[in-house]
């Protein structure tokens, strides 16, 4: 990584304000091919004049000398005006001196694997960065700004400990057998893999798949039926339904295509006993990476939940029994309506090809590396916790050492380059 790079760090277009950002060893040397003013060699922020086509324009130059700058490299950022063609003059003078000062063209997400590889960020950081550039709801942006502060590290260094807190006990017990002086109960190693599964799982919970519309949140009254919904919607029993309501006290994504996705919710009771309102709370905490909510109505029992979401539709349930419109709220009634039945299948399908339509009309994947990582050490973990009593520790060993490796790869301590490749790639240029 011994080539500077450069790249518009800024969006493409006319604006009132353009960043190009260099990045490397001739940082300074690069942007002074083109800055009138000496760039000092101590952080700083300064004006000068940009030297074009023999005229000069006004601009504003700032120098990040490495290691302490977002790279760790020597950065220098040059905020002109935003014209295209300026731009283009700009990138033609770097690309006439590219090979005297090693000088080249940023790819995709460069910026951040440089600040990666230089150990400013592990990539559980660099998956926070995306989601603050990508993120339009505000549930992604305050997720990304806590993994960018180290949020999914820390929990990332919690299920390491654990695991490795079972590895170790496993191990030394695999020179004893039941009844010798140095056996290890099971108990003993099953204890911390169990807090390390609960803690992937909640990790799991809380993170995004898409960005930002293939989330939708199903919300309503208890019983409304939201469950036999997401059963018709993906033509399966997907989910546990009961005439009983308050039956769903978890949330269940059920996905509809390919990144588009509904979420079963615990729905409102009159009077919710101790357990229904935790069930409520964590809908309200997870529930809050979905981009939208779709109002589940029962024509008999109407009622409309409290959200933050914005509305998406609205979905009138068991149009077997009634095909009335339900009353609405004034700042619903212009919201797309669907009467569907899951007895008759009723405007299932069209139902369906409006959530998937409009959810991969902005869709973008998020998180799909991490949770691939992810997912790969909750099962290597279960497969080490559903081991029958007495079974061969070196099988467990493997297991927990398989799901140590898979988490390597969220912060960087095992990530080999076609993992980076594909954590870097979705990055735009100039980030």
């Amino acid at each position: 990584m011994r080539t500077t790079i450069y790249a518009v760090a800024s969006p493409p277009g006319a604006g009132a304000r353009s960043v190009i950002r260099v990045s490397g060893p001739q940082a300074r040397a690069a942007v002074a091919l083109l800055f009138a003013t000496p760039i000092p060699t101590v952080r700083s922020q300064f004006e000068g004049r940009l030297r074009v086509r023999g005229r000069e324009v006004a601009a504003l130059a700032l120098f990040m000398p490495g290691p302490h700058s977002y790279t760790g490299e020597d950065i220098v950022e040059l905020h002109v005006i935003g014209s295209p063609l300026l731009l283009l003059e700009i990138h033609a003078v770097f690309a006439a001196h590219g090979a005297a000062l090693r000088l080249v063209a940023a790819a995709p997400g460069e910026f951040t694997r440089r600040a990666y590889a230089n150990g400013r960020i592990d990539l559980a950081q660099a998956e926070g960065v995306l989601l603050m550039i990508h993120g339009e709801a505000e549930s992604a942006r305050r997720l990304g700004l806590q993994w960018l502060q180290g949020g999914l590290s820390e929990c990332v260094a919690r299920i390491r400990a654990q695991l490795q807190d079972a590895l170790s006990l496993v191990e030394a017990g695999l020179d004893f057998t039941d009844g010798e002086t140095g056996a290890v109960p099971e108990i003993l190693w099953r204890e911390p893999l169990a807090r390390a599964i609960a803690e992937v799982e909640v990790c799991l919970a809380a993170m995004p798949s898409t960005l930002p519309g293939g989330e939708v949140l199903l919300l309503g009254a208890a019983n409304a039926g939201k469950s036999s919904l997401c059963n018709a919607l993906v033509v399966c029993d997907a989910l546990l339904v009961d005439a009983v309501p308050g039956t769903t006290r978890d949330l269940v994504r059920v996905e509809l295509a390919a990144g588009v996705a509904v979420w079963d919710a615990p729905g409102d009771l009159a009077l919710p006993s101790e357990l229904d309102q935790a069930a409520l709370l964590l809908r309200d905490r997870l529930g809050s990476r979905a981009i939208a909510a779709a109002l589940v109505i029962d024509p008999a029992l109407p009622h409309v939940p409290n959200t933050t979401l914005p509305w998406l539709c609205v979905i009138q349930t068991k149009a077997d029994r009634s095909e009335e419109a339900c009353p609405l709220p004034v700042a619903l009634r212009a919201l797309p309506r669907f009467l569907v039945s899951v007895v008759t299948n009723a405007g299932i399908a069209e139902l369906r090809n409006f959530l998937v339509a409009r959810g991969s009309a902005r869709h973008r994947a998020a998180c799909a590396p991490l949770r691939e990582l992810l997912a790969n050490v909750l099962l290597g973990a279960k497969r080490a916790a559903d081991s029958p009593a007495g079974v061969a520790g070196e099988l467990v060993g493997a297991d927990l050492d398989t799901a140590l490796r898979e988490l390597g790869g969220i912060d960087g301590t095992h990530a080999p380059d076609d993992l980076l490749d594909r954590i870097f790639g979705r990055f735009c240029l100039g980030k």
